[in-house]
């Protein structure tokens, strides 16, 4: 048991492994639309679109040693952005319009082991879907379980169909939550929130004097998408969004755009492998659990509405994609821990089953 445990912390690590140094997340208004956008900056692209479902009973993957791994069951459907295998998001947005996006941080430190529930910190992306609807739900349970890095520091920007916003961040080993009036403006690049509200004062038209940065560092980055997120209502959608998103575009680094509709419940998306924009509707899903999780390519390539393309889950597309998002580490992983996070999924029952999860 105790080396199963060993080899499930091992890959989460491998898995969990979010882009580093980059990537932009930041909230603008279209009417009484609410809009939300993700650079996604890292040097892979492929992942899967997969649509999760309600009444999904789920215990957290890989838990440190000594840890009591967090388990929950999924109230909300979701469709989530996943690079690293399902259940392990690097973002996404549930039924409810709740947006949940990850950017990394250097800084980061994470609270030590304490009596709560443990969950990594990319599946914590998923716990916060699966079960919270607006971000006053967010602020009031962010700290319930104690997010466990098993590779890098991250942060997170939560947003909901209403237009607020939380930054959920860990600094100096303890939970910092902003939001409402102290979230002074929609955006998060890779700098804690306190450090780039800071900066962003400096310049003109958000308080200071200095013209806008250019460059593509994290500060110069929040900056202007803050410019942007500042200037009133968007002009167009999804086009407003994604005319942001190629300001704050990373060289040979921005894999994906995706620019998310709570209200709507929709999300279009793009990636550097195929420049066509596509959308989906969750709407059209069937959202109960028992019925088969849905899953697309994110590089598929015909434009348009993509939602009708959603190919039937198997855990042969999750090893496919386990295995190309981290093979240089294969070799270094125990025997079988591959296959067993592989399974993970499988081992999710539905809240009505009899059977018991990681069994």
């Amino acid at each position: 048991m105790r080396m199963l445990l060993v080899a499930l912390v091992v890959v989460a690590t491998a898995l969990a492994a979010p882009p580093a140094g980059a990537c932009t997340t930041f909230l603008l208004k279209h009417g009484q639309e609410v809009i939300v956008g993700k650079s996604y900056d890292y040097t892979i692209g492929q992942a899967l679109l997969v649509f999760n479902k309600r009444g999904v009973v789920k215990q957290a993957l890989g838990a440190e040693s000594g840890a009591t791994p967090a388990r929950w069951t999924s109230k909300y459907a979701s469709l989530t952005f996943n690079q690293f295998g399902r259940e392990i998001p690097n973002g996404g947005m549930n039924e409810a319009g709740l947006v949940v996006e990850v950017m990394s941080l250097a800084a980061s430190v994470t609270p030590p082991t304490d009596a709560r529930p443990t969950v990594n910190e990319l599946q914590f992306i998923q716990w916060l879907l699966d079960q919270f609807g607006t971000v006053g739900e967010v602020v009031a349970h962010a700290q319930d379980v104690r997010v466990h890095r098993v590779y890098m520091g991250v942060h997170y920007l939560a947003c909901d169909a209403g237009g607020a916003c939380a930054a959920i961040e860990h600094v100096n080993g303890r939970v910092v939550v902003t939001s409402g009036r102290a979230l002074k403006v929609p955006v998060l690049t890779n700098t804690t929130y306190a450090e780039s509200i800071e900066f962003l004062t400096r310049h003109r038209g958000l308080g200071g004097d200095e013209a806008l940065p250019a460059g593509t560092d994290s500060l110069s980055r929040f900056a202007r998408a803050a410019a942007h997120a500042t200037r009133g209502r968007a002009s167009s959608v999804p086009a407003a969004a994604f005319a942001v998103l190629d300001d704050v575009r990373m060289p040979d680094y921005t894999k994906w755009n995706i620019v998310y509709m709570p209200k709507q419940q929709r999300i279009y998306w793009r990636t550097a492998a195929q420049g066509a924009v596509k959308s989906v509707d969750l709407k059209k899903f069937a959202t109960a659990c028992g019925t088969p999780v849905l899953v697309l390519d994110i590089d598929s390539s015909a434009p348009g509405d993509a939602t009708g393309r959603f190919e039937e889950y198997t855990p042969a597309a999750n090893e496919a994609l386990v295995r190309s998002s981290y093979e240089d580490m294969v070799s270094k992983l125990p025997p079988g821990a591959v296959e067993r996070v592989v399974r993970y999924p499988e081992s999710l029952p539905c809240a009505t089953s009899t059977a018991h999860p990681l069994k």
